[in-house]
C-alpha cells in the first residue's frame, strides 16, 4: 500500500524549459527613467544633493525664513483676459420683476429662464447648444 503512495514519478526537462520560454519578462526588468548623466555630471549632482540635504543647508533656510517672516509680501493673482468658459461679459436682462416667476411660479428663482428652447435649438444664458 505504501509503495503505491510513495512511487517516484519521472519529470521531463523538456516541459520545464518550454514553460520558462513562454513566460513573459518580469515587470521589474525595465522601468522608465531619465537618461543617464555622464560620470562627472553624476558625481556633481550627487554632491549637490548631499549638500542640499545636510543639516547646515536646512538651518540656513530656516534662518532665512525666520528673518523674512516679519515682512508681509502680498501676492496678487494675475488678471487673465480670457473668454473661455466665462459668462461674465453677458448681461442678463430680467424677464419679470418681483420674487415670483409668473410662468413657473418659482419663488426667488432666476430672473431669466436659464433654459430656453425652440423647435431646433436650445440656449443656455444666451449660448446656444445644439443636441
Amino acid at each position: 500500500m505504501l509503495s503505491r503512495i510513495f512511487r517516484p514519478q519521472a519529470t521531463s526537462n523538456i516541459v520545464k524549459s518550454t514553460t520558462r520560454l513562454y513566460s513573459g519578462p518580469s515587470k521589474f526588468d525595465f522601468q522608465p527613467s531619465p537618461p543617464r548623466l555622464p560620470k562627472e555630471q553624476q558625481e556633481e549632482f550627487e554632491k549637490l544633493q548631499s549638500i542640499a540635504n545636510s543639516q547646515i543647508a536646512i538651518e540656513e533656510y530656516n534662518d532665512q525664513v525666520a528673518k523674512n517672516e516679519g515682512e508681509q509680501i502680498e501676492f496678487k493673482a494675475p488678471i487673465v483676459d480670457s473668454q473661455i468658459g466665462s459668462f461674465a461679459n453677458l448681461k442678463i436682462i430680467p424677464e419679470f420683476e418681483g420674487s415670483v416667476n409668473p410662468k413657473t411660479g418659482e419663488v426667488n428663482g432666476p430672473k431669466q429662464d436659464p433654459l430656453k428652447h425652440t423647435k431646433d435649438e436650445w440656449s443656455f444664458n444666451g449660448r446656444v447648444i445644439d443636441f
